[in-house]
């Protein structure tokens, strides 16, 4: 393999993942409502996430490689039909609506903790950065995510081998158990595969000028589902110590680590911003480039507006929202999810019977 192929498909899978390691993610909150809370079952589970965060990224990549496909609409509409094209379109900017005030929330409440400023004028510096990067459209994001999502992975790793070597839990005192989202850690994992693939598809289905070969497209599917799935491990591996020790922390693995050291809870508080400016950058990019084209307005414009709506609607609870919007999303999605994978099966059978 060159070396330039190597890189570009580094790019594909650092996006990949960008769309998906996001507040969420990297501050525990959902590893522990989608896998922490089935014990040794949420470790199968991830491993099913991985699995399947592969085969979506393989699927959908290659079908933008292959078929030339250059936005949202013609992955689409081909693959579900008008009607339900337009139910899912719905529910795909609805999604990103959500997670881009979510996300914005959350940063601003890391600012507050560092900064000491108050909530609302850190929401309004977190969001005007974030309003930046999105003005710089895909290649801007691309570039940034290949910088963010290492230092995410990093960091995260590092921070979960921390938890697993000092396995202090006396850093909590009061026992919160929290309630299960299904009562089955298989379609938990399903669940949770299901309302990221909303977000992802719709960033991955751009991606056509980054393909420059089949085997890049594959790659990079193939290597960002298998290393979320082994970050998500180690982090879920030091989640699982302490789970149901009390995790009442908004953020539960900053919770777990700032009485035990306050210079890696600033190091980590600088990986969730780079985390919450992600997702917020990649959902709000997704967001104003479906209405941009949808409703035929220039591009910066709709970025600014939307932008400037997410502030009043960060008022919203951060843990809350990820145990109840998210599942919510994740059925809703879980029909994108089945079309993916019986469209591409279907295809497979359709060409070996054409060659039989």
């Amino acid at each position: 393999m060159i070396k330039g192929e190597f890189s570009n498909i580094l790019k594909v899978a650092f996006l990949y993942m960008a769309t998906i390691i996001g507040a969420g993610f990297a501050s525990g909150q959902e590893i522990i409502q989608f896998f922490s809370i089935y014990y040794k079952g949420g470790f199968l589970g991830i491993i099913l996430a991985g699995g399947l965060f592969s085969i979506v990224g393989y699927i959908v990549l290659s079908k933008v490689y292959t078929e030339r496909i250059k936005s949202y609409d013609e992955f689409l509409f081909p693959m579900m039909g008008y009607f339900f094209g337009k139910i899912m379109e719905f529910v795909v900017m609805l999604f990103m609506a959500c997670v881009m005030s979510v996300m914005t929330a959350g940063l601003g409440n890391i600012l507050m903790g560092l900064t000491g400023l108050q909530y609302r004028y850190c929401v309004i510096i977190g969001i005007t950065v974030c309003l930046l990067a999105i003005l710089t459209n895909i290649k801007g994001i691309v570039v940034l995510s290949s910088f963010i999502s290492p230092v995410l992975i990093a960091g995260i790793i590092f921070v979960g081998c921390y938890i697993l070597v000092s396995k202090d839990t006396s850093v909590f005192n009061i026992s919160n158990k929290l309630g299960v989202i299904t009562n089955n850690w298989a379609f938990s994992s399903i669940l949770y595969v299901s309302y990221n693939t909303i977000l992802s598809t719709v960033l991955l289905t751009g991606m056509l000028p980054y393909l420059k070969s089949k085997k890049v497209s594959a790659w990079g599917g193939l290597l960002g589902g298998g290393m979320l799935g082994a970050t998500a491990l180690i982090l879920n591996s030091a989640l699982y110590f302490f789970y149901p020790h009390s995790i009442t922390s908004e953020i539960p693995v900053l919770g777990i680590i700032q009485n035990n050291s306050q210079m890696l809870s600033k190091i980590y508080s600088g990986v969730l911003i780079l985390a919450m400016f992600i997702s917020t950058v990649t959902s709000g990019y997704c967001l104003a480039e479906r209405i941009s084209k949808k409703m035929k307005v220039n591009y910066k414009l709709v970025a600014i507006i939307i932008c400037a709506i997410a502030v009043p609607l960060t008022s919203l609870g951060f843990s809350n929202l990820i145990s109840t919007l998210y599942p919510v999303f994740g059925y809703l999605g879980l029909f994108l999810l089945f079309v993916i994978i019986f469209q591409y099966i279907r295809g497979i059978i359709s060409s070996r019977y054409s060659r039989g």
